[in-house]
């Protein structure tokens, strides 16, 4: 199965095989542990998350803020 994505497996580990493992470490995991993080306060506090956080303590920043 890896052949078929990566013709050149049997000469060595191939250069886009190297850039792959390098975004899904670099952008994707981290991404994700961002992400999953903000669900989980999200789903702690629903009635702040609903109202964008306006009436929660002005020392955090939560990265939502108002367009004027």
């Amino acid at each position: 199965m890896t052949l078929l994505f990566f013709p050149d497996w049997t000469n060595g580990l191939p250069s886009d095989f190297l850039i792959l493992h390098f975004f899904v470490g670099a952008i994707i995991f981290p991404f994700n542990m961002i992400h999953a993080k903000a669900r989980k306060i999200d789903a702690q506090n629903p009635e702040e998350a609903a109202n964008g956080y306006q009436n929660s303590d002005k020392t955090t920043f939560f990265g939502y803020e108002e367009i004027s």
